[in-house]
């Protein structure tokens, strides 16, 4: 096996590893956290007084992931024609992942979480937390269905190191 091939085997399982991190952390995010800031609005908001508790968590795990995902489409062309075309969906998955919650999911955080909804309605922070619930869906499919493109890159390359 050639160094760039090991190089991209190398990246593949931390891209899962990283992926399924993740995963853990939005699900436990969505069924613990989100009912606890969001599930009475707009008063859960205004009165939440703990900031992103879970900032700590996500700023380490959501950089390390979105950086994979970078990775694992660049090494992604060093691959067999077959994994190569599973490491492509895992990765642009997690690029889009990463681009949505900086630029969709962290400025609703920061107008409303961070904030108490300060110089907010409550009808905008409905809005606002109800677009955040409801995309968050999508968020969780990309993020899922990247998680298994990258498995079955794993496992493409586990079959092609028997033959």
């Amino acid at each position: 096996m050639s160094k760039r091939s090991t190089a991209a085997q190398v990246v593949v399982w931390l891209f899962a590893l990283s992926a399924g991190i993740l995963s853990g952390g939005s699900i436990f995010e969505h069924v613990v956290l989100t009912p606890l800031w969001a599930g009475s609005l707009p008063e859960s908001v205004t009165q939440w007084q703990h900031g992103t508790i879970q900032a700590k968590f996500f700023g380490v795990a959501s950089p390390t992931y979105a950086l994979l995902s970078l990775a694992l489409v660049v090494v992604s062309w060093w691959m067999p024609a077959r994994q190569r075309k599973w490491a492509l969906v895992a990765g642009l998955s997690g690029i889009i992942v990463a681009v949505a919650t900086l630029f969709f999911f962290i400025p609703i955080l920061q107008k409303t979480q961070v904030t108490g909804g300060a110089g907010l309605s409550g009808e905008e922070i409905t809005r606002l937390v109800s677009q955040f619930k409801t995309w968050n869906w999508g968020r969780w499919a990309l993020l899922i269905g990247g998680w298994v493109a990258g498995l079955r890159a794993l496992s493409l390359s586990a079959s092609a190191d028997v033959r």
